[in-house]
């Protein structure tokens, strides 16, 4: 590695930003990317190591990014299938409160019917009663005036 990258990766605390023997939390969010900590390069050091954890990195990056990405298309669908369903339901809720206000009128005209229909009958009733009251005394009349003349009229 050249003393140009060695001094960028190095920094005060020391090497690969080692703190107390405890690893600089950008170093731990690389080594989450990257899997298991590589070895300390040898002497020769090992350039094509180094791009192919570059390369894996920024692939699991690029597959993370798609899965949000992914994720946020999935939430959106499902939000927009809710609203529509919240909305179906609404329409259904407003259609079935039109249907309660007609019931609740028809129910309403029946009732009123009902209660005519029962006057009705109950006037009937005492027009009925009054008209037997009068044939009553009808026939109590026509006794009385004509059962004195059946009495007098002879046999043949």
């Amino acid at each position: 590695m050249s003393s140009l990258a060695r001094a960028a990766i190095e920094s005060p605390a020391g090497p690969l930003g080692l703190r107390g023997g405890t690893p600089d939390p950008i170093d731990r969010v690389v080594a989450l990317f990257s899997g298991p900590a590589p070895a300390a390069p040898a002497e020769g050091e090992d350039w094509s190591a180094s791009l192919a954890a570059v390369r894996g990195v920024a692939t699991r990056v690029r597959a993370l990014q798609k899965s949000a990405q992914d994720s946020v298309r999935e939430a959106q669908r499902a939000m927009r299938e809710s609203e529509t369903a919240a909305r179906a339901a609404e329409d259904r809720a407003r259609h079935a409160e039109g249907l309660l206000r007609e019931a609740v009128g028809r129910a309403e005209r029946a009732e009123e019917q009902a209660r005519t229909a029962g006057e009705r009958a109950d006037r009937a009733e005492a027009q009925t009663t009054e008209a037997r009251a009068w044939l009553r005394r009808m026939h109590e009349c026509m006794v009385s005036e004509f059962g004195a003349l059946t009495q007098d009229v002879p046999e043949p």
